[in-house]
């Protein structure tokens, strides 16, 4: 069985959960076969992760960003870095090509945390244009990105759940003087103190002073003009359905010692 150990991005943040831990690989009888888009995250975080990491916790505590950090760990040690993707944007001749095309995991990047982040940032009242107070915020556990995702109190016209909303008013932690707030006290302080202007800032500055972890996807040549373009590698149910394809790819690398960090983390500890 292979396994291997690999650092957190939010290391030093947990009081509870090890700043290191040890991924083995996954049973061949993995439900992630069957699993679809609708339960990939409850079946990752329930029956997956308590077989493929060593160190037992509340994985639904984890950040969101160290959640899709073990994910993407998880699928290189298990089926390696290749994946197929079906579009690719190329910036240099402005087209997008269509088809089944191989490309490398370990091009998706990853943002860390600035040094010393204690999990806890300030929109300084500075930065709006009519409200006259800071709001302060954190990172999401998945146990509050799932609650947020399907709480009806967020709920628009078509029946959808506004996850930016939703998300927004879960990782406040105070707004203004007002501290110990429900998500749905936030959302009531938004809709009642800001301003249409003041939202549109909020937004922005939120998606900012959060934007750390893996990005949606990563870079690969055109298929037409063989310039740089990029590809979409969401971390759901299709992220881990290699097609033999990768897999052969893998093995060569393998066959040819290649392969001296499966998973591309650059902070591994071996």
């Amino acid at each position: 069985m292979l396994s291997e150990k690999t650092a957190l991005l939010s290391k030093g943040i947990y009081a509870d959960i090890p700043d290191v831990i040890t991924l083995k690989s996954i049973p061949t009888s993995s439900e992630l076969e069957f699993v679809g888009s609708e339960d990939f995250d409850k079946t990752m975080l329930d029956v997956i992760f308590p077989q493929a990491i060593e160190e037992k916790f509340d994985y639904y505590n984890l950040l969101e960003i160290d959640y899709q950090w073990i994910c993407r760990c998880l699928r290189m040690l298990n089926y390696g870095p290749y994946y197929t993707t079906n579009s690719v944007f190329c910036g240099n001749c402005q087209q997008i090509s269509y088809g089944e095309y191989q490309v490398d995991l370990r091009t998706v990047n990853v943002i860390p945390l600035p040094e010393d982040y204690k999990n806890e940032v300030t929109i300084n009242r500075d930065e709006f244009i009519d409200f006259n107070g800071d709001i302060k915020l954190r990172l999401l556990t998945m146990r509050e990105t799932l609650a947020a995702y399907n709480d009806n109190a967020f709920k628009m016209r078509n029946g959808e759940v506004n996850r930016e909303l939703a998300r927004i008013c879960y990782a406040v932690t105070q707004f203004g003087a007002d501290k110990g707030m429900t998500p749905i006290d936030v959302k009531a302080k938004i809709q009642n103190r800001l301003s249409s202007a003041d939202y549109i800032v909020l937004k922005d500055t939120v998606m900012k002073l959060t934007d750390y972890g893996l990005r949606a996807g990563g870079t690969t040549k055109c298929p037409k003009c063989g310039g740089d373009a990029s590809y979409i590698a969401l971390v759901d149910d299709k992220f881990f359905r290699p097609t033999v394809g990768n897999l052969r790819a893998w093995r060569a690398d393998r066959s040819r010692g290649e392969e001296k960090n499966p998973t591309g983390d650059k902070t591994k500890t071996v």
